[in-house]
């Protein structure tokens, strides 16, 4: 076996951050996560999927190479903070003869946030190299009857790019299927919201377009005139609508994050807001699956928008927490 590469830190391990730490963990890397404060379950899953477990974020600091931030976006921020306040403990963790920290944002969060997530990386007295980027696709997984994976994209941009980075960076750029779009802070943060804009824009619209259409008794009609005119279409828009119940939670920040980036970088102002009512439709489909407790019964096209319709004709209900979801993605 090879000897092994660099030690990457993985916050956090959600579904797609246990994806990623599987991918590096079958390419020969050692991956750590801070597992204080999460629940049984993800601490065995993390043991089974043969990383490494520390308890505070102090030791992931000290121990790693990188650390890949993957969280819901309205955590993206203070996960920064929290690898920043332990990059400054005392002692320091890291001495001043190492090779300096890599810290990957990969979440799906606006120019503007990851720009302000660098400059308080500038800030801080212990210094990191901090690479901006996001992830454009589903969690890694194996091929079957192959040593090969299907793997998200990855862009990243910044003044340090991932290849160049003295230990591993070429190797682990390539394993991440990484691509370096630019040396600006914030234009792969801004990729991301330009590709999620199209794939869960138009999910929001589909959930609306269906269940309006079920509530108005013509479903099977708008399905054979999709069929029959846009069958491509009418697919996605199935396929989309029955992969967003669990994922609902994390997509509403990410909505706000994208009506910021398209009136800040895109120059939409007001019209951007309309990416504030696409979060209200996923912030709505979450409190349904909060309700219900989870997705069981949602499996399919008519559990999926039968489940919502309750939720709607119940009007709107008062917010009502999601920390339980959310635990698991942290």
């Amino acid at each position: 076996m090879a000897s092994p590469l660099a030690t990457i830190g993985v916050l956090s391990i959600g579904q797609m951050g246990l994806g990623i730490a599987k991918l590096l963990v079958a390419h020969n890397y050692t991956v750590l996560t801070n597992v204080a404060n999460r629940s049984q379950a993800t601490q065995e899953r993390a043991q089974k999927a043969q990383l490494g477990l520390v308890n505070t974020d102090v030791e992931l600091v000290a121990r790693c190479d990188y650390i890949l931030s993957i969280v819901p976006p309205r955590d993206a921020v203070a996960t920064a903070a929290r690898v920043i306040d332990a990059l400054n403990s005392t002692p320091l963790p890291r001495p001043s003869s190492s090779s300096p920290l890599y810290y990957l944002d990969l979440n799906a969060i606006s120019p503007s946030t990851m720009t302000s997530i660098a400059e308080a990386f500038a800030q801080s007295p212990q210094k990191a190299m901090v690479i901006d980027g996001g992830i454009i696709g589903g969690p890694p997984s194996p091929i079957a009857n192959s040593a090969s994976w299907t793997c998200p994209g990855v862009p990243l941009s910044g003044p340090h790019p991932l290849h160049d980075a003295p230990l591993s960076g070429a190797h682990l750029a390539s394993t991440l299927n990484t691509n370096h779009v630019g040396p600006t802070i914030g234009s792969a943060s801004g990729l991301k919201c330009c590709f999620a804009a199209l794939a869960k824009g138009m999910t929001a619209l589909a959930l609306q377009s269906f269940s309006t259409a079920a509530s108005l008794n013509v479903l099977p009609h708008l399905h054979s005139y999709l069929k029959m005119y846009n069958p491509r279409g009418g697919e996605a828009a199935e396929r989309g609508i029955l992969g967003c119940p669990q994922k609902a939670y994390r997509w509403v920040e990410e909505m706000n994050q994208i009506g910021d980036c398209f009136a800040e970088n895109g120059g939409w102002a007001e019209q951007a807001s309309v990416f504030r009512q696409i979060a209200g439709v996923y912030e709505e489909l979450a409190q349904v699956v909060e309700k219900r407790g989870g997705t069981d019964g949602m499996e399919n096209l008519g559990g999926t928008l039968g489940a919502l319709q309750e939720g709607l004709e119940g009007g709107k209900k008062k917010s009502v927490g999601m920390e339980e979801l959310e635990q698991e993605d942290r």
